[in-house]
């Protein structure tokens, strides 16, 4: 994830972020976009338009420096978000905690107050800038594999492992030419659900491993998790009001999965969870529409 701060002359705070706002991202960027945002206690702009991909970690980052600001009398203003971010962004109810537009000469107008025309100061780039991008570990908890249509990684329930999966995940993905809402989809599947089990599944410090498969399967790509943490359906989280700026993360993770796949499957067997994601490979309309383009409800069901 790749933060840049234009400056303005004007009072505005612009920043723009490029990459994906996943759990990684936030816990690289947290500090930098606050004090850059709610720290300065005066109204913000932040530019989507190059974030391919955000995720409930993502959106609580957003929401909790937006909530600052109000609390100081101040907007945070999302700027341009694209497909899929627009469509989280809509289903997450996010755009009814702060405004979200499509046009710079409208965000000033928002933050300003005024519906009139809007004289903005052409934003210059800051010679400094938060280039915290992932890097990629230099050893793997084990060997992936994508042999013809599955691939199957192992990784420890630690937060750095991820780097590796998601770097696995794409190539996969992307060698099977899934479209681009499905493979979305799958991502989202994975930060959500995996990350859930790497902070909440465990109460001792040991290291565990966790298996992740994907597979092409018909006209549908499957993902399945097995951990041997406690038990935990995720298809029974937490009552959530997406209405709320005190909203939980978590909630909003599993609240974001279940709209975009097809069907969930939990089942509790020789003392591990295991979880079957179906995702449809049909093409769909990539308006950003998140609740529409998932159309009915996921199927829940056991194994």
């Amino acid at each position: 994830m790749e933060m840049t701060i234009l400056e303005r002359e004007d009072g505005i705070t612009h920043v723009v972020l490029t990459g994906r706002l996943d759990t990684t991202a936030v816990e690289q960027i947290e500090r930098s976009f606050t004090d850059s945002t709610a720290a300065r206690n005066q109204p913000a702009i932040v530019d989507l338009s190059h974030v391919e991909f955000m995720a409930s970690r993502g959106i609580g980052l957003l929401v909790a420096n937006s909530k600052r600001l109000k609390k100081a009398g101040h907007q945070l203003v999302l700027l341009n978000p694209q497909g899929m971010v627009a469509g989280v962004l809509k289903t997450s109810k996010t755009d009814m905690l702060m405004p979200v537009v499509h046009d710079l000469e409208e965000a000033i107008r928002v933050l300003r107050g005024d519906h009139g025309q809007a004289g903005a100061v052409s934003p210059r780039l800051e010679p400094s800038r938060d280039e915290s991008r992932p890097q990629q570990p230099k050893s793997v908890s084990s060997a992936s594999s994508a042999v013809e249509e599955v691939l199957k990684v192992a990784i420890k329930n630690e937060m750095s492992e991820l780097a590796t999966l998601n770097a696995a995940v794409g190539e996969f993905l992307a060698a099977h030419s899934v479209p681009y809402r499905a493979a979305y989809a799958v991502n989202l599947a994975i930060e959500e659900l995996v990350v859930n089990v790497i902070r909440y599944a465990y109460v001792d410090d040991e290291t565990h491993m966790i298996d992740v498969e994907l597979a092409i399967e018909g006209d549908q790509v499957v993902l399945r998790i097995v951990d041997d943490g406690m038990p935990f359906d995720p298809r029974r989280g937490p009552a959530l009001n997406v209405h709320s700026e005190d909203r939980e993360v978590g909630g909003l993770g599993l609240i974001l999965v279940l709209d975009m796949v097809d069907v969930l499957k939990y089942r509790r067997e020789k003392e591990r969870n295991r979880v079957e994601v179906r995702i449809r490979l049909a093409e769909e309309d990539e308006t950003g529409d998140a609740s529409a383009a998932a159309g009915d409800s996921p199927t829940s069901s056991g194994a």
